[in-house]
């Protein structure tokens, strides 16, 4: 695999701010990140089809979301 100069600097400075031992302990951890995202993915698309697109029902007693809870929740950033 090749990097781009800048690239290679971006994951240089990850190696030294999270303490990890080497490049490819780097890339392993953005390979399980990757991973987690993917499967996250899949798992939400599948939900979607299974409701064939509706939103999926709630727990008894639990209301649904309104519209500025739903907003403010795609705002948050993790």
């Amino acid at each position: 695999m090749r990097l781009r100069p800048d690239e290679l600097a971006d994951l240089q400075q990850v190696v030294r701010t999270l303490q990890l031992h080497s490049l490819s302990d780097a890339l392993r951890e953005g390979l399980r990140l990757l991973s987690r995202e993917a499967t996250e993915v899949a798992a939400s698309q599948e939900i979607r089809e299974f409701h064939q697109c509706a939103q999926a029902p709630t727990t008894a007693g639990v209301p649904a979301a309104t519209e500025a809870e739903l907003a403010a929740a795609d705002e948050t950033e993790w």
